[in-house]
């Protein structure tokens, strides 16, 4: 009989602490991650991707910058079609974080993907208490970046402190022979003088004074006249068109040359690595 009985209190205890063990996994699986910080000490820098871009886009950059100890990629969040928000990670309060967004439909329009920003800050800045964030953008992920900066009014989103727009172009892409081969809402509001680019310029007093932002350009034909300098792609002129928007004591912009300096090549260059980590973080 005290067999029975002790056998029966073991049965107890195990099933007690197997249910204590199962709903603790599934407490820390459901719950919204949180840090022991104020919000105020972590801004997460925002990477966002261009014209038919994808997680390759900034992999490798974000990869140098692990590598050199100046943060570490945290987040990836993920954009479908249909604007539903998929997130992966966390952001803890000791590390300088990055977020990756990688949009499902990358040849989308500029509106499509400003507001696919939009839920994505709303959603930072509610599941995840962040309250400020710096943005870097390549080519159209600079000008969805801009764009969203200058319709974030009436949002409940983080703060942006600073942003940064590598190879955007601003004032348009001029080579009609890229349009005649690529495909997408896109390519109509990457045109010079499009709709979307004109209502960007036309809405400069919407962009926060506050913001400091950084324009980055290539060049690959320095030999040539400076009005045809360009990366291959986006001319120096419509990659410094960001001035046309941000006030001129926040505006800041920089050049890189030689073969390195390519459209695609800008977010693979070392002297573009460096400059980010001094402009955003300090580093020198």
């Amino acid at each position: 009989m005290l067999d029975k009985v002790k056998h029966h209190q073991k049965k107890f205890i195990w099933i007690t602490i197997l249910s204590f063990v199962m709903g603790a996994s599934l407490f820390f699986l459901s719950s919204t991650p949180t840090r022991s910080e104020p919000p105020s000490v972590v801004t997460p820098t925002v990477f966002v991707h261009g014209y038919k871009g994808g997680p390759g886009s900034f992999n490798t950059m974000l990869d140098r910058f692990e590598d050199n100890n100046w943060g570490k990629k945290r987040m990836v969040i993920y954009v479908t079609s249909e604007g539903t928000v998929r997130i992966r990670g966390g952001i803890p309060h000791d590390m300088n974080p990055f977020i990756q967004i990688i949009f499902e439909n990358n040849r989308a329009s500029i509106a499509d993907q400003t507001n696919w920003l939009r839920t994505i800050m709303t959603t930072l800045r509610h599941d995840y208490a962040i309250t400020q964030v710096n943005l870097v953008g390549h080519s159209m992920g600079g000008l969805a970046s801009t764009n969203f900066l200058l319709n974030n009014q009436k949002g409940d989103y983080p703060g942006v402190q600073k942003l940064i727009t590598i190879g955007s172009p601003f004032l348009g892409i001029g080579q009609m022979e890229y349009f005649n081969i690529n495909t997408g809402e896109a390519t109509v509001d990457l045109q010079i003088e499009s709709n979307a680019l004109a209502t960007m310029l036309n809405s400069k007093e919407n962009f926060d004074e506050e913001i400091q932002a950084l324009a980055i350009a290539g060049v690959i034909n320095e030999n040539d006249r400076e009005e045809e300098h360009w990366d291959g792609l986006v001319t120096k002129q419509s990659a410094f068109g960001l001035q046309g928007i941000v006030p001129a004591k926040n505006y800041n912009a920089l050049v890189f040359t030689g073969p390195a300096a390519t459209h695609s090549g800008l977010h693979e260059h070392e002297g573009v690595d460096k400059a980010v980590a001094e402009f955003l973080w300090n580093i020198h």
